[in-house]
């Protein structure tokens, strides 16, 4: 009877070794392609609150939105909030939350930490997606400037809505994590810093929530456009300067904004 062949320590360790260079090649890559995968369910989110959009514009004289769910503590109209006004239009309520969300003012019952939004004793965080404010009647740069007329709030006043951005993703913390809508012009310090929107702009939207670096033109985020398609986009394709972007509808439809972005090098500079 032969005696049975056992393994050596030499043999185990390098069984082992190889079971450790195959976990480190394929964690990484399972880790890549789960993000991928909530990337796309979000993307998926979206262009569903842009169907949704279309449809309730086509119900309601061809305008927008509105938004309402106040930044920290103040002000706001949550009673004309899109999150209430829009809800008919789309079948599943978990369409306004990304799975790219890690939000720590979530409530307990849904999954978060129960942390109110900063400035707030009892606000939290309603959806993961917020509007863009040249869009609204209320809060549009353009209608505190020049007044009610001058409101981009229709589909018929919007040139290009291709060119235009209508959802984001808005931060995951601070004032704006249970607001509903941006206010772009704070982008904008001055042309002593043009280096500084992807800084001002974290303070409202979460630029990286699918990947890159944070506060960097480099970030990538998703977004949704008025004609219904989404993209993922770096914030230097959406945003330069108030010349260059795609959230004012005055300049989003010029092929000069399209030709810059397209044009930009890397770091926006």
């Amino acid at each position: 009877m032969t005696g049975r062949k056992a393994f050596t320590i030499l043999e185990l360790l390098v069984t082992l070794g190889l079971m450790v260079l195959i976990m480190g090649i394929l964690v990484p890559s399972l880790r890549s392609a789960n993000r991928a995968a909530m990337k796309a369910r979000c993307l998926s989110n979206i262009r569903n609150l842009q169907l949704a959009q279309l449809a309730y514009a086509m119900d309601n004289a061809g305008f927008l939105i509105e938004m309402g769910l106040p930044h920290g503590g103040a002000g706001g109209s949550e009673e004309v909030a899109w999150i209430n006004t829009l809800q008919e239009y789309y079948d599943n309520e978990l369409v306004v939350r990304s799975p790219l969300d890690r939000s720590p003012h979530w409530p307990k019952d849904q999954g978060g930490k129960g942390i109110p939004v900063p400035g707030t004793d009892d606000r939290f965080r309603r959806t993961s997606y917020g509007c863009n404010n040249y869009l609204d009647r209320k809060y549009s740069d353009h209608v505190s400037e020049f007044g009610s007329g001058a409101a981009t709030d229709r589909l018929t006043k919007i040139m290009d809505h291709a060119a235009t951005v209508q959802f984001l993703i808005m931060a995951f913390e601070g004032q704006y994590a249970g607001s509903d809508h941006t206010h772009v012009s704070e982008w904008w310090i001055g042309d002593f810093a043009p280096h500084l929107p992807p800084v001002q702009a974290t303070e409202h939207v979460q630029t990286n929530a699918y990947r890159g670096p944070e506060k960097h033109w480099e970030s990538m985020s998703n977004y949704g456009f008025l004609d219904g398609h989404v993209e993922t986009l770096k914030f230097s394709e959406v945003y330069i300067n108030p010349e260059v972007n795609r959230f004012d509808p005055l300049v989003s439809k010029n092929h000069a904004t399209r030709r810059a972005m397209a044009e930009v090098p890397s770091g926006g500079e």
